[in-house]
């Protein structure tokens, strides 16, 4: 897992503002207005994401998880909700909320 401070100039746009850290393979991304107090709760959860994506392949778990959103906003769950729902990011939750790194 590669982690930089700061969102590539071609992902900003695309990003709402509160979002805290996203992953894109093994490059996991923080947002630089993040407090460096959260690094280890948002990396726990990065990391699962990493780990998705090496398990599921880039484009598949993509279209996995935009699927789920979108099938989410479809029955009437506002943005956030929808987030919160899918598969991927519940998985994340646990490891995150856990404290424990995920075991392999």
């Amino acid at each position: 897992m590669h982690v930089r401070i700061g969102f590539p100039w071609w992902l900003r746009p695309l990003l709402r503002n509160d979002v805290a850290a996203i992953t894109l393979g093994k490059r996991v991304y923080l947002s630089n207005l993040l407090p460096e107090s959260e690094y280890d709760r948002i990396l726990r959860h990065e990391r699962v994401h990493v780990e998705q994506m090496a398990r599921l392949g880039i484009v598949r778990f993509l279209f996995r998880y935009l699927r789920e959103y979108l099938a989410h906003r479809r029955a009437g769950l506002p943005p956030d909700e929808a987030y919160r729902r899918i598969s991927f990011e519940q998985e994340a939750l646990i490891i995150e909320t856990s404290g424990k790194p995920e075991e392999s």
